[in-house]
């Protein structure tokens, strides 16, 4: 990230920490002109330090739980000829909204209506890697989160990280940013997630067709503005910024702001599997410790009994520092059942199959007739 100013580090960090801000608010916050604050996204973007995306809040939609998986393969088998065959046959699957792999291991997110997608979709995982001789000893590690008994606390919100990585590398960063770590370490919005939300279904939303054609395509082309859209989709332009509008007041939606994570200067991808004993159960609120909850981690799930975390650290003495720190906090707080299943991904490696793409979800869940 050295190829980035201070300025655009700063604009950077704003864009991650405060998705939900226009960018006339972070302009203002910026104390920049809004025409220099667009030229810097413009910058960002072209360098790949900065993508965005609309991400549905998925229990308010009325989806029933969120999956993940990760598998070892064999690793005679290139990871572009895997990749290949398990995109027309696993990955075509809308439920799969992320999806990454290396040559000898991969892991996925999904997000379904219902137990029984899932398992049909873990029917046909199975089914195809065998069938391709692509799978090792252990089958594919399947770990379920239903969202009426699980908390999301960090969906791919990668503030934390840099804030954490500028302190420690050009603090004048930080210093002039005005952003303190209370701004940064807080619950994400993605997911109404826990045991205080009333369980709905997809019959249950109450959104029209009209509506419901906006938010698909808010969720396939999140940087087309609302003028291209109403090129594209036929409504006016006052349509579909009033109608996105309402869907992020109502927590429908919610924008995300996620950095090129090769572009990160970052090399390990780390995955965490924890069983926690049943003795002594994980509580879902307030938030985790910060000895579990890193600034590295990136994404964060848990329900009473299982907790699967992605962090992302810079070289091995950084991961063995907080694999340290995750693992002893766990022992001495009587939490850990087994020791955590710990892998590593290389991020120069890794192949993004899939990268939060949730429109197609919502196309079959709704049955729209739409393009």
């Amino acid at each position: 990230m050295d190829e980035l100013s201070r300025s655009e580090k700063s604009a950077l960090l704003h864009f991650t920490t405060y998705p939900d801000k226009s960018d006339t608010e972070l302009s203002s916050l910026l104390g920049v002109p809004n025409s220099t604050l667009a030229s810097v996204k413009a910058r960002l973007k072209q360098m790949g330090y900065l993508r965005e995306y609309f991400i549905p809040n998925f229990p308010k939609l009325g989806f029933e739980l969120l999956a993940t998986v990760y598998s070892d393969f064999n690793p005679s088998i290139t990871a572009e000829e895997r990749v290949a065959n398990t995109r027309r046959s696993v990955e075509i699957y809308p439920e799969v909204i992320l999806s990454v792999g290396e040559s000898h291991r991969g892991f996925s997110i999904s997000i379904a209506e219902n137990i029984t997608r899932i398992m049909r979709i873990s029917s046909e995982r199975l089914k195809t890697l065998s069938d391709l001789d692509l799978l090792e000893l252990e089958l594919p590690q399947e770990v379920y989160f239903p969202f009426e008994m699980s908390s999301v606390y960090r969906f791919f919100n990668l503030a934390p990280l840099l804030y954490s990585r500028f302190l420690r590398t050009d603090p004048p960063v930080i210093e002039g940013s005005g952003i303190t770590r209370k701004d940064i370490y807080a619950k994400d919005r993605m997911m109404g997630t826990g045991p205080d939300r009333s369980m709905v279904r997809p019959s249950d939303v109450d959104l029209t067709a009209k509506q419901l054609d906006v938010l698909y395509n808010t969720l396939k082309h999140p940087d087309l503005s609302a003028s291209r859209l109403s090129v594209l989709t036929g409504h006016s332009r006052h349509t579909i910024s009033r109608t996105q509008e309402k869907l992020m007041e109502d927590g429908l939606i919610t924008q995300l702001r996620v950095p090129d994570l090769s572009k990160l200067d970052s090399v390990i991808l780390t995955l965490y599997h924890v069983r926690l004993d049943p003795k002594n159960p994980f509580a879902l609120n307030p938030l985790p410790p910060i000895e579990l909850l890193q600034d590295e981690s990136v994404f964060f799930v848990a329900r009473p009994l299982e907790i699967i975390m992605l962090a992302i650290y810079d070289n091995y003495m950084h991961h063995n520092h907080n694999k340290g720190m995750f693992n002893q906090f766990l022992k001495t707080n009587d939490l850990m059942k087994s020791i955590p299943t710990i892998r590593n991904h290389s991020l120069g490696e890794a192949i993004w199959i899939k990268r939060f793409e949730t429109h197609e979800l919502i196309k079959r869940t709704f049955d729209l007739r739409t393009r």
